[in-house]
């Protein structure tokens, strides 16, 4: 007896076929997401459902009005990658750590998350006085500087495995500077007074100017600024009499403005450029228009409402979301958002097993993050760690209350050499 399939029979089984198939693929996705979620190395600070990762920052010492926005930035990147899922079934989890800006508390703020309660990497540092005595320790391991906020050259000249900058470079923003006013201004022989803290990265600044000025053949002289200096009169007086083209500014907001409100009192109009971190409207609001329409800062951030790009667009919606709306023009809180990406994209790079070594293996490799227009290139190669290199001039619209960028960051290559 011969017997013939039914079309409906037919369908039947195909449908079952597709059926076992589909939940072949469920069971599949699901052994894979049970070995990702099985692998723990609790001394890397890897746990089958968290990632532990530390933020080493001033939150409430004379540094914080810079670092407190940076830290919210990874903050809100940070939540809406664990918002979507996490990484490989985990979430990340920030231990945020204050260390107010001295060098005792970053100290054992940093033995803690390297020792007492293990990180897979660490993400801030903003003392570059503070980073100095710890170096040592930090080339020796295990665990990298990913995105360090206050760069030493200690770290990255030449490049180490255990140290990835993640701010605007001093030495580029000296540069970019340096050259963008020199040619502004149709210099000949420049002079350049530089006002800066008197902490190791400000004292880098000034060395890197200086270093401009040799090229150029003109001159710069050094004026320090010690920790919450509450008048720079002194250093303005001394600076009238050098009489200079341009004055350079590193520190904390309070050195942007003391000094420009200062040099406004005794009537003096010089142009003068911030590092990347003085960028912010709370500075140019206290200083007023008239102080404002000279100053200008060095960026390798865009503010959010600077420009129109995917990455802003994105940065400023979720600033909105998370209750960050004040900070997400503020530069310092756009570094906080590209470093809180560098950190989320090398933890899934690694795979559902991620370790220390391999962090460091793969970093020094070498590693890029698009930023979709939130930042220039963010790019480490075997030999360079610095990251984040283009920069370009901004200054501030007091009647839109945006951030006017001048140029692209390409037009600024030609100075750094």
């Amino acid at each position: 007896m011969t017997f013939k399939l039914s079309a409906s029979t037919s369908l039947g089984r195909l449908q079952t076929k597709k059926v076992l198939r589909q939940l072949g693929l469920a069971l599949s996705m699901s052994a894979t997401m049970l070995t990702s979620w099985a692998f723990e190395a609790p001394g890397d600070g890897v746990y089958s459902d968290r990632i532990d990762w530390a933020i080493l920052m001033d939150l409430s010492g004379p540094t914080s009005a810079n670092e407190v926005p940076w830290t919210n930035g990874v903050k809100a990147f940070i939540r809406k990658v664990n918002d979507e899922g996490g990484i490989h079934g985990r979430k990340i989890n920030l231990l945020v750590e204050d260390d107010r800006y001295d060098n005792a508390a970053i100290r054992v703020n940093f033995e803690r998350v390297v020792s007492q309660t293990p990180v897979l990497g660490i993400s801030g540092m903003g003392s570059s006085s503070g980073q100095a005595p710890l170096m040592p320790q930090i080339k020796r391991g295990p665990v990298p500087i990913v995105g360090a906020y206050a760069l030493n050259k200690l770290g990255y000249e030449p490049a180490h495995p255990m140290y990835y900058a993640g701010f605007c470079g001093t030495k580029e923003m000296a540069q970019a500077g340096v050259g963008y006013f020199n040619d502004r201004l149709k210099l000949k022989t420049p002079k350049v007074a530089v006002v800066h803290l008197d902490v190791a990265g400000g004292k880098e600044f000034a060395d890197y100017i200086a270093a401009e000025m040799v090229k150029l053949n003109g001159t710069s002289k050094a004026f320090p600024v010690k920790i919450g200096a509450a008048d720079v009169t002194a250093q303005v007086l001394e600076i009238i009499n050098m009489n200079p083209d341009v004055v350079a500014i590193y520190g904390v907001p309070s050195n942007s403005i003391l000094t420009m409100r200062t040099l406004q009192q005794y009537g003096v109009k010089i142009p003068a450029f911030g590092i990347t971190h003085l960028g912010t409207q709370e500075i140019y609001t206290a200083i007023g228009p008239e102080a404002g329409a000279n100053y200008y800062f060095m960026s390798c951030f865009s503010p959010a409402d600077s420009e129109d790009t995917a990455g802003l667009r994105e940065l400023s919606a979720f600033a909105e979301k998370f209750g960050y709306s004040n900070n997400k023009s503020n530069v310092n809180y756009v570094g906080g958002w590209v470093i809180g990406q560098l950190i989320a994209e090398s933890i899934r790079s690694m795979g559902p097993e991620p370790t220390r070594a391999k962090l460091v293996a793969m970093l020094n490799a070498g590693f890029q993050v698009d930023t979709k227009g939130v930042s220039s290139p963010l790019k480490y190669t075997k030999d360079d760690h610095r990251g984040l290199v283009g920069l370009r001039t901004y200054a501030y619209d007091y009647q839109t209350k945006k951030f006017k960028p001048y140029g692209q960051y390409s037009d600024y290559d030609k100075y750094l050499k």
